[in-house]
C-alpha cells in the first residue's frame, strides 16, 4: 500500500465525507477561495446550510495512552495550524473520517476531541455512505 502525504491523507477524508454527505441527500459545496471550513453543506429536509470542516481522526491506542487515559480514544484536531480552535461563526460542525468510517459532531470551540473508541457510534453522528 502507498504512504499518503498529510495532503492525499486530507483530500481522501473531504472525498469520503462529500461521498457520505450525498448518499444522504446533502447538497455539497466547495469553497473556491480559502474558507475556515472546507464545505458548505444543505441538509435534505430542514434546507439549513451547515459549514463543515473534515478532519481525519486518530487512534490513541498504545499500551501507554491505555494507561494514561484509561481506554482507547478516537482525537480529532480542533484548530488549525494556529492553534486557535475554529469559532462558532467559522465553523458548525466536523467531520471526522476514521478508518473509512464517517462521523458528524458539533463545533465546541475545542481545540480537540475525544471520544472513547468504544462509544463513536454512541457520541458521534455515523453517515454512512452506501448507495
Amino acid at each position: 500500500m502507498t504512504t499518503l502525504t498529510t495532503t492525499e491523507k486530507g483530500k481522501h477524508a473531504e472525498l469520503l465525507a462529500q461521498t457520505a454527505l450525498l448518499a444522504n441527500g446533502y447538497t455539497v459545496l466547495e469553497p473556491i477561495a480559502p474558507e475556515s471550513f472546507d464545505l458548505a453543506v444543505r441538509h435534505p429536509t430542514s434546507k439549513e446550510t451547515l459549514y463543515v470542516q473534515v478532519k481525519t481522526a486518530y487512534l490513541r491506542d498504545s499500551d501507554e495512552d491505555i494507561k494514561r487515559y484509561g481506554d482507547a480514544y478516537l482525537v480529532v484536531k480542533g484548530a488549525p495550524a494556529s492553534g486557535r480552535p475554529y469559532l462558532a461563526d467559522e465553523v458548525d460542525c466536523f467531520i471526522a473520517v476514521w478508518q473509512g468510517r464517517v462521523f458528524m459532531f458539533p463545533n465546541e470551540g475545542l481545540r480537540e476531541y475525544w471520544v472513547k473508541a468504544s462509544e463513536v457510534s454512541d457520541k458521534w453522528t455515523e453517515i454512512f455512505y452506501g448507495i
